[in-house]
């Protein structure tokens, strides 16, 4: 028997999202527009949004990622006119009136919400330090919410873990370019990012730890529509990846091409 179509406006009730829930939210458009117009429902980007909003209310916090890499590859970001490079959801996010942006050119997010003022008020300089986004994730226990995507694609937080546990494929590297604010004044800045070393070969396989997560409760996944959604306690999983990153040699995390002893060894 067939399984009877769930609206996108459904899905955050659907997987059990709270008045007040701090949400990161990362989402496949295509799919969810492709499953909505083939069940005759007609998909809208901001109706989804809205229905996020609605769930968790003006207490809660809705985070969507905005990431862009030209201030590391070209040495240029304007904080009003550089788009997402993570997907239409983000590029929405940021055309809304109800929204704003935190400040690092190069991890940043749509913030809606109650801690809206908090998050985009952040300076901090390094990606993944604790004064950043991915810090109040692990501080606020936020969810997040992976619709139509997975772990390896989606779970950004996984290399703030990493820069937490100091792993050795990562070295700090400092980008420095003109930065255009959200007054339009420009200026010279410089950002860190913990880049790989590239040498090592590593490839990401994080679905390995986020099998993990399901296991231990973690991590929920729920199938609607027959497209995969995942909700994830980041407070929750930040002990078990550190566990793998700073005892395991990131065996649930990554594969290297050379043996990873010797790179643990050469720390």
């Amino acid at each position: 028997m067939m399984e009877p179509y769930i609206s996108y406006k459904e899905i955050p009730n659907t997987i059990g999202l709270k008045p007040g829930e701090r949400v990161y939210l990362s989402s496949d458009l295509m799919a969810l527009a492709f499953t909505a117009k083939k069940n005759g429902e007609s998909f809208c980007i901001d109706e989804f949004v809205d229905a996020f909003q609605k769930q968790i209310t003006s207490d809660g916090t809705l985070i969507i990622p905005t990431f862009h890499f030209d201030f590391s590859n070209k040495g240029k970001y304007d904080y009003c006119g550089t788009p997402s490079c993570t997907g239409a959801l983000g590029n929405a996010a940021l055309k809304r009136a109800d929204f704003r942006r935190t400040k690092h050119p190069m991890h940043s997010f749509a913030v809606w919400g109650k801690d809206q003022e908090l998050l985009c008020a952040m300076q901090n300089q390094n990606s993944f330090g604790m004064d950043s986004p991915f810090g109040y994730m692990q501080e606020k226990n936020v969810t997040q919410v992976m619709l139509g995507t997975d772990y390896q694609r989606s779970m950004t937080f996984v290399h703030y873990v990493e820069h937490m546990a100091e792993v050795p494929y990562r070295f700090y590297k400092e980008f420095t370019g003109e930065y255009v604010d959200a007054d339009g004044i420009a200026a010279i800045r410089t950002y860190q990012y913990p880049a790989r070393r590239l040498e090592l070969g590593s490839v990401e396989r994080f679905n390995r730890i986020g099998k993990q997560l399901e296991e231990q409760g973690i991590a929920q996944r729920y199938v609607i529509n027959k497209i995969s959604v995942t909700k994830v306690s980041l407070r929750e999983s930040y002990p078990v990846i550190y566990e793998d990153a700073k005892y395991n040699m990131c065996r649930n995390l990554y594969d290297f091409e050379i043996d990873r002893e010797q790179i643990w060894e050469q720390d």
